[in-house]
């Protein structure tokens, strides 16, 4: 799920203190270093819909641990679809990292996340599954100062429960910044699914949690984004988006296993490439896209308060909506500019297409997500089923829609093969499938189709079509994500002068989907 959810993280370990690594004053041989392990994995195996963005959210939190967060670029991993094997051998080799590097540096910080599917037990990648404790058990054992675990999956607050760890108060602002121990935020409860939105091209929680490290979510306004301001941004934005959408809200939870004081400094907006500073009297809903019109940042401006947004190089239009106006600006950056965008230099604009997708109420979010549910596919089938005294093969198709993991309805229609006389006629109607069990790769369905039987032209009038009703039940093997092997059996029940119950049918298919 993210229906996703859908979607998508589970993961991990970051720490700071008041300066990020590279913009102290501290001698090279005693800096803070930070480590970021990000993983990304938009398959979560047979049965489940593939997501569309956990991926690029993980490059997208990468891109921003190292342009913001001080992780230079040898110190950070991006694993892409990993299995279990390959993700477990990198979190070895992040602790024998960290072990060479423990002596040399008076703190270590390190940052895992995790973008894709779950459940309430496992990460699910592919055909793969890695526990909660397994993750836990090698996060624990990593000799880092502070580690932090973002999990952004469905359930995936069953890590903190698993923990057996309690939501505590916020960390503590405090200028020593000398926190140590363990965090972990998720991007949803025990219970919820986390989301995906076509509109913003990537999950909700990680979406409005990079932007809020962009500088969105830094309520001080002092240049810096801590892990408590970047919770309560994602917190209060995600739920915003998600409350009317048709997996309902979404609840982002953490939990803190830290002691000293102070708070974990993630992204720090002065190491931006650029930075876009909005002047007091800019207000109102703001969206910020680039040259290509694609949504980089949507957030909530006060009025009355200057924000910094840290941003690449590049051309951007902004649009601030606000209570019965739209006004609209563009800006371009240079490579270590700072701008400051005052409220005159926003124009009136007409209402158009891109600003009414941003602006929209979440319910009208309902139908995108909706047709994500969506699965069409093709089954190619033959059976064997008995008529008038004897077998015939009869091979068929049916083609249909399949709603989520569960219901699935189409059109079929059964050719026949044999001689005439002894082989069934051939029919067509409408087929209703709904899986009631699945295990690993293998699934239980219940399946009805009702049809007509369509008879020779030297038949009798009333003998020409008859109704036909076949209840039964099928398995479905999984091979792969889009195909399943399919054996089913079923009762035959024909009306008119064939209402006898007509033993029953067996066959074996091919099903292709398409998602």
């Amino acid at each position: 799920m993210r229906l996703k959810a859908s979607t998508l993280i589970f993961c991990a370990l970051l720490a700071s203190a008041s300066r990020l690594p590279g913009a102290g004053t501290e001698p090279a041989g005693n800096a803070i270093r930070r480590l970021a392990l990000v993983i990304g994995a938009n398959d979560g195996g047979p049965g489940r819909e593939r997501l569309r963005y956990a991926v690029s959210d993980a490059m997208a939190v990468i891109q921003v641990l190292e342009n913001l967060g001080g992780v230079a670029a040898d110190d950070s991993r991006l694993l892409v679809e990993p299995s279990r094997e390959t993700l477990l051998w990198e979190a070895g080799r992040l602790r024998q990292r960290i072990e060479r590097l423990r002596p040399l540096h008076s703190r270590l910080e390190v940052f895992l996340y995790y973008s894709g599917h779950s459940d309430q037990d496992n990460l699910l990648l592919g055909r793969d599954k890695v526990s909660y404790r397994e993750l836990r058990d090698r996060l624990q054992s990593l000799a880092a100062d502070v580690r932090i675990a973002i999990l952004d999956s469905c359930a995936s607050g069953s890590f903190i429960r698993a923990k057996g760890g309690q939501k505590r108060p916020p960390f503590l602002f405090d200028a020593a910044n000398d926190m140590k121990g363990f965090a972990v935020m998720t991007s949803s409860s025990a219970d919820e699914a986390s989301q995906e939105s076509e509109r913003l091209r990537g999950s909700f929680f990680t979406r409005t949690l990079i932007t809020g490290l962009h500088g969105a979510a830094d309520a001080s306004r002092d240049g810096r984004v801590t892990l408590s301001e970047a919770y309560q941004y994602a917190f209060n934005e995600t739920l915003r988006q998600t409350e009317k959408t048709v997996h309902g809200p979404q609840h982002p939870s953490y939990n803190i296993q830290m002691s000293g004081t102070g708070d974990v400094v993630i992204t720090d907006v002065r190491r931006s490439e650029a930075v876009l500073l909005l002047a007091r009297e800019v207000a109102g809903r703001i969206f910020v896209h680039d040259r290509t019109n694609a949504l980089v940042m949507e957030f909530q401006k006060p009025r009355d308060a200057e924000m910094a947004l840290g941003l690449s190089r590049g051309r951007y239009r902004l649009i601030a909506v606000g209570e019965g106006d739209i006004r609209e600006a563009e800006v371009e950056l240079a490579a270590g500019e700072k701008m400051e965008l005052g409220g005159g230099q926003f124009s009136p604009t007409e209402i158009i297409d891109a600003i009414a997708r941003g602006d929209r109420k979440v319910r009208d979010q309902g139908w995108p997500e909706a047709k994500k549910r969506l699965h069409f596919y093709a089954h190619f089938y033959g059976k064997l089923s008995r008529y008038e005294g004897h077998w015939t093969f009869m091979p068929g198709m049916q083609l249909g829609t399949r709603l989520g993991r569960s219901l699935a309805f189409g059109l079929v229609g059964f050719g026949r093969i044999g001689p005439e006389a002894n082989s069934r006629p051939p029919f067509w109607g409408l087929a209703v499938d709904y899986a009631v069990l699945e295990k690993g790769r293998l699934g239980l369905r219940l399946r009805t189709v009702a049809g007509f039987m369509y008879k020779s032209k030297e038949d009798e009038l009333d003998k020409l079509l008859s109704l036909v009703v076949e209840p039964g039940f099928g398995l479905a093997w999984a091979l792969s994500h889009r195909l399943n092997l399919t054996t089913q059996v079923s009762l035959d029940f024909v009306n008119g002068s064939n209402d006898e119950l007509r033993r029953f049918s067996w066959g074996l298919g091919l099903e292709l989907c398409r998602q």
